[in-house]
Order: structure tokens, then sequence, then C-alpha cells
């Protein structure tokens, strides 16, 4: 009887207790903001480390987060959120999770700074060729996740000085700045430009304003020739603006509905010559969609040490028209389509993904100039310290812009020949390269890794014959563990076989990061 009395009771407080029990509200989000080196690391160099380094401000790190106290957490939020902390390049480590206290849900947020104070040192060198930059660049300044970097750099065809300043997020909390200047030996470049990215999958909308003003000098190479055949004075300035709209915005992917135009005034000619431009100004404009389903991986030691790193394995495409009227200064109505995708999947012991970029402007005549540009790269892991890299790549060119073909030389493409030694309008490379991480936070400064490697590729104009060139070779791997930057630097020594411009033999060879860089960075 007893019972039968406490049951209705029981049946009444209960649902209430397991509602109070799966409360996913959160009560408070926690900041755990890290130096360059934990408290735990007492030794001199993270006491010198720390106490020079301005650490990152709690405002930077709470306006990337997708979540607040009083709102539901949600897993893929906080995942995304830890990503938008990654983008920012000032962190070694970020870390997202809740835990249960007596007030309720709390959402832990940890955040370790890497080191963004640095002399910029880069060296790229095969055989007697050599190309370098020397500069100083602070990524971080201020604890505010602006970067601001003076840079000299040295190469075979000119040198240059650059001053760069980047800032997100600078107004209203949304809109970011950023602004470059180039004084070069022989001419200049200017670009500004304004960014509301969007922040999330879940944005509801983005914009992006940028000018861009060069005077400068074009060489062009052929056949492999150490000297350029053509020099060509270029003169160019691009006033460019897109918005785009969320039609459909999830966690799992989106679909944005965009404008897009420009106005360019682009001039050539011979190097020397003293008759006057010919002022030429045309425009574009019309309408993109970008279709995208999402599928993050974070990976480790794979473009350097010790440091999370997130790739993309879904699929987005996107596919733009511009409309390009003769009233808008070309000699005949034109239109300019663009398709562009990426598609990434795992594979047994890593990921893979394909990647594609169609582009061209056809009028009454026909086709007027274009390109189509494929690429594929796996990546396996067979072991915590292993990772074997796989890139291939081709490319296809309607007639280009001057200084617009395919260039490969100088540690782009295969790495073992000189600047400039396969330029022309048709490409492809082939490059394999397996690394063992030897120390991946030695001293808690530096990754270590050894690395074999083989290229092949080349460029070449359509009519000419095909010029390619193999090489291959064993290298180091350098990087730092605690830096805000995840490229290695690589010492390779390359046994490089000879073509029809080059002999064969042995080359030294530095560089930074990949020999490739992905297609569809713009997606």
């Amino acid at each position: 009887m007893r019972f039968r009395r406490v049951l209705p009771l029981l049946l009444l407080v209960l649902p209430f207790r397991l509602a109070a029990q799966v409360d996913d509200t959160l009560r408070a989000v926690e900041l755990d903001r890290r130096d360059i080196f934990d408290p735990g690391e007492r030794g001199f160099v993270a006491r010198v480390g720390n106490a020079l380094h301005v650490q990152t401000r709690a405002a930077t790190i709470q306006r990337e987060l997708l979540f607040g106290p009083g709102e539901p957490f949600d897993s893929a939020r906080a995942a995304e959120s830890e990503r938008n902390l990654r983008a920012l390049g000032v962190f070694r480590r970020v870390r997202i999770d809740t835990v249960r206290t007596d007030t309720g849900l709390v959402a832990r947020v940890l955040t370790k700074d890497g080191w963004s104070t640095k002399a910029d040192w880069r060296f790229r060198s095969t055989g007697g060729e050599v190309a370098f930059t020397i500069g100083l660049v602070e990524d971080n300044l201020l604890g505010t996740a602006s970067s601001a970097a003076v840079r000299y750099r040295k190469t075979p065809d000119r040198s240059t000085v650059t001053l760069a300043f980047r800032r997100p997020r600078l107004f209203a909390g949304a809109v970011g700045i950023g602004a470059v200047y180039e004084d070069r030996s022989d001419g200049r470049l200017a670009g500004l430009a304004l960014e509301q990215p969007f922040y999330s999958l879940t944005s509801p909308a983005g914009f992006r304003f940028d000018v861009d003003d060069r005077d400068e000098r074009v060489l062009r190479f052929f056949d492999g020739a150490d000297d350029a055949r053509d020099s060509i004075t270029h003169r160019f300035s691009l006033v460019r603006a897109s918005a785009a709209w969320a039609v459909r915005a999830s966690s799992d992917g989106y679909l944005r509905l965009g404008v897009q135009g420009q106005v360019r005034r682009e001039n050539f000619r011979p190097e020397g010559s003293t008759a006057p431009f010919e002022r030429t100004v045309t425009g574009v404009a019309g309408p993109y969609l970008t279709w995208s389903r999402a599928n993050f991986l974070v990976t480790q030691n794979v473009a350097g040490f010790a440091r999370e790193e997130d790739v993309d394995l879904g699929l987005t495409v996107r596919a733009g028209l511009l409309v390009a009227p003769k009233a808008f200064g070309y000699e005949r109505n034109g239109i300019a389509p663009l398709v562009a995708a990426r598609l990434g999947a795992r594979v047994p012991g890593g990921f893979g993904y394909l990647e594609a970029l169609a582009k061209g402007l056809y009028d009454a005549a026909g086709l007027d100039s274009g390109s189509v540009q494929l690429a594929a790269t796996v990546v396996v892991q067979p072991g915590p310290r292993q990772v074997g890299i796989v890139h291939v790549e081709g490319g296809w060119l309607e007639n280009p812009v001057p200084g617009g073909e395919f260039d490969l030389g100088l540690g782009t493409g295969p790495r073992a020949f000189r600047s400039h030694a396969f330029t022309g309008d048709r490409s492809y490379f082939v490059t394999a390269e397996y690394r063992l991480t030897i120390l991946d936070d030695f001293l808690g400064m530096i990754g270590l890794g050894i690395a074999g490697f083989a290229d092949h590729g080349g460029a070449w104009y359509a009519g000419s014959p095909r010029r390619t060139g193999w090489d291959a070779g064993i290298g180091l791997r350098l990087g730092a563990s605690r830096s805000t930057d995840t490229d290695a630097l690589r010492f390779d020594l390359a046994r490089r076989f000879g073509n029809d411009a080059q002999p064969a033999g042995w080359v030294v060879t530095v560089g930074k990061g990949f020999v490739f860089s992905p297609l569809s960075r713009g997606l």
C-alpha cells in the first residue's frame, strides 16, 4: 500500500529530474589561455619565451566562439569554433570540451599560443641559383591576431621590399582589413582589401571589396633558356567587389547565392618603348552559387610538426557566370563561366582530395581565353611518426596574358631545376614524398624529420616540344613546433636527371612547405 501511494509522486518528480540531468544549456564559458610554454615548463627558454610574448587576448578568442552562456551546447558549433580559432594562425593547440558542475554545464576553451614574433628567413636554392627572403613578422600583434610584416626578397629576376598588414574583425567586430605594398627594383604593387567572410557554416552573409594597382615588368621565358626572351611593361589596376547570402545554412553545409563584379585597366608595351599606353578599361559582372557538404578532419604532422591541421574532406562546388558586354569595353559581347570543385574522402590509413577549376571567356568568335586545372592529393600515415604524400596535377591555358603562363622551377614543381626551367600553356606535375619524424618537439621548440622524394613534370607551349624533367633524392625536414607557422623547412640532396636544357647532376635544394599548392583556395 505504501508503494502505491509513493508511485504517483515518483511519476511526477522523475521527468523533472531526468530533464535536469540532460539539460544541455550552457551556464558559463571558461577560457584557459596558455602562453607559448605551459605553466609546468619552467626552464630558462620557457621563461624568456613567455616573457617576450604578448598572450592572445580573451576578446580575440571569444569573438570566434559560436556559442555562449544561455544557449544549448552544440558539438558541431564547438568543432567549428575550434576550426575558427586554428584558422587565425596564432595557436599551436586548441581544444573545446564541456564539464558538468554544481551550477550546470560549462564549456571550457583551451588555447595554447604559438611563437608569433619571428625573423622571417626563407631561402630557396637549386644548384648555384638562389632566392631568399629576410624580414620581421608579427602574426599576433598585441594579442589581437593581427599581422604586420616587413620583408626584403631577392630572386634571380628582381629584388622587392614588402610592407603588409592584416587585421580581422577590425570594424564592428566583423569586417577585416588587409593592405600590402611592394617596392620592386623594376616596379611597384599596392593592394587593399575589406572583407567580412563567412565566419561559420551557418553565417547568413559575407562580402569582399579589394583594389589592386601595379606598375611592373613582366619577364617571359621560353624553351628552358636562362634569359628572358621578352620583357614587357605592365600597368594594371583592378577594383573588385562580391557579396553573398546563405540560401540554406547548417552545420552540415550550405548553399550560398552571390553576385560579383569588377572593373579592370590593363596595358602592356615592350620595355623601353616610348609609345603611349593604349588605355584599355573593361568590366564584368554576374552571379555565382556555392554549395558545400561539410566533412572536416583534424590531423597532425602533415605540413609541419606538433601542430593540429584542419582538412576539408567534404564536397564544395562553385559555379558562376560573368557577363562581359561590348558596352563594358570588350571588342565583342561575351560571357565568362567558371566552375570549381573540391571533393575529399578518407582512404585506408589517411585521406585524399580531388580539385578542379575551369573558366573561360567566350564571345561571338568562340573561346577568347581560358584555363582548366585538375589535381589529386593523397596523404597516408601508416604510423604516428610517418607520412606519405602523392600529388598529381595538370593544366591547360588558352591565350594567357603575359606573365600568366605556367612557370615551374627553383623549388616550385621539380625542385632540382632552376627558375623558369619549365614555362608554357600546358603543364603537369607529379611528386611523391615519404617522411619519418625523428623528433616532433625537441627541447619544446624543434621538430626534425627525414624524407625521400621523387618529382616529375614540366611545362611547354602548344605546338612546341614537350619539356619535362625528373629528380629524386633525400632530405631533412625542420620545423618550429611552437611557432604559428605550420610549414616545415626542407633541405634536400636531389639527383637531377638531365633534359635538353639542363645536364644531369647532384643538387642541394632548400625551400619551405610543399612543392605544390592547392588549386581551390578561393572556394
